[in-house]
């Protein structure tokens, strides 16, 4: 076999491992969420669900809506409650409840306001990414997409009562979890992960803002996976180092080290 048939059969090897992580992490991990944050902003359609407005006074019905512009909750009378994105300190989503927690002060002066909604109509996948990538602050999203091209890892979600099983699903946005168990799934985007801490192939802890959650893999946890995760997280990031610190850490996280599997 002569060179150049040696150096064209390597490029071919090299170009094709490049394109499978490119489609699944983006060129970047500092760019690929913003370029799908600004991808959304074009094309998300307004999303509504009969709601329950809790409050210390009762309980009040009407509609809520979640779009471009902010979450909207019209009632049949009175003017409608609108919270425009900037105003949102965090959010806690589930299937069929959204608890937003605001900077507005509330009328009697008892901290800043928050409300609590119950939905009739199930929360989609989609919505719930989109409203994350609008507040973009660290929030707490139980509807993750199942769906969306990830890279999985069968695992235990260690708890006082036991635990759930589900799985561990690696995209190009962040980190899910996905289990059957009502209420204990998960999705994670990069800005909304501290760290994450391997202490060996077989255990997962994910530091979040919001949440924290301690995993038993039923596989071994691939090293290169364990420290793209790792960079990504620090990317959208970038108040945790300075310049010359986040280089230092991204050099070492290429480093082989204990607690992920070799390839």
């Amino acid at each position: 076999m002569n060179h150049s048939s040696v150096k064209r059969r390597a490029f071919s090897s090299v170009t094709l491992a490049a394109g499978i992580w490119l489609g699944l992490y983006g060129s970047t991990p500092g760019l690929a969420q913003t370029s799908n944050e600004t991808v959304s902003e074009q094309s998300f359609v307004t999303w509504k669900s009969p709601a329950t407005l809790h409050h210390f006074a009762g309980k009040d019905k009407g509609d809520l809506s979640i779009d471009a512009n902010g979450i909207e909750f019209r009632q049949p009378k009175g003017e409608p409650m609108k919270i425009p994105y900037v105003e949102v300190q965090t959010f806690e989503l589930e299937s069929h409840s959204l608890t937003v927690k605001t900077y507005r002060n509330r009328k009697i002066g008892l901290g800043v306001a928050q409300y609590r909604f119950d939905l009739v109509q199930t929360v989609p996948p989609s919505v719930a990414a989109e409203l994350a990538s609008y507040v973009r602050k660290p929030s707490q999203n139980s509807v993750p997409d199942p769906d969306s091209q990830a890279v999985t890892v069968a695992a235990h979600h260690r708890t006082v009562r036991g635990g759930t099983n589900g799985v561990l699903r690696f995209h190009e946005g962040g980190i899910d979890y996905v289990s059957s168990a009502s209420g204990d799934s998960r999705s994670w985007r990069w800005a909304d992960l501290q760290t994450v801490s391997a202490p060996d192939p077989y255990h997962l802890l994910v530091f979040g803002y919001r949440d924290n959650y301690t995993f038993d893999l039923k596989e071994i946890l691939p090293q290169s996976l364990y420290y793209r995760s790792v960079d990504s997280i620090d990317a959208h990031n970038p108040a945790k180092f300075g310049p010359e610190l986040r280089r230092k850490h991204l050099n070492s996280s290429e480093k082989h080290g204990p607690g992920v599997g070799n390839e």
